[in-house]
């Protein structure tokens, strides 16, 4: 699924929360549209970066590091 930053940070929860969330209660948080229709979806960095790197979202020109565990 496409995503689109809206380049707007807020105080807020997240609202993917994976295990590695930072912002399960109200922490910095960025909104970012869905296509199609444009659902606002506020995420934290960490589940941002694991929903790229799951193939799940794609943000285009985009590039996140593959993590190295």
């Amino acid at each position: 699924m496409n995503v689109e930053p809206s380049g707007v940070i807020l105080v807020d929860v997240c609202h993917v929360q994976t295990e590695s969330c930072v912002a399960k209660k109200t922490a910095p948080v960025t909104a970012v549209w869905t296509a199609p229709g444009r659902t606002q979806v506020n995420v934290c960095r960490p589940c941002l970066e694991e929903k790229i790197r799951a193939g799940e979202w794609e943000i285009e020109g985009a590039r996140i590091k593959q993590r190295v565990d």
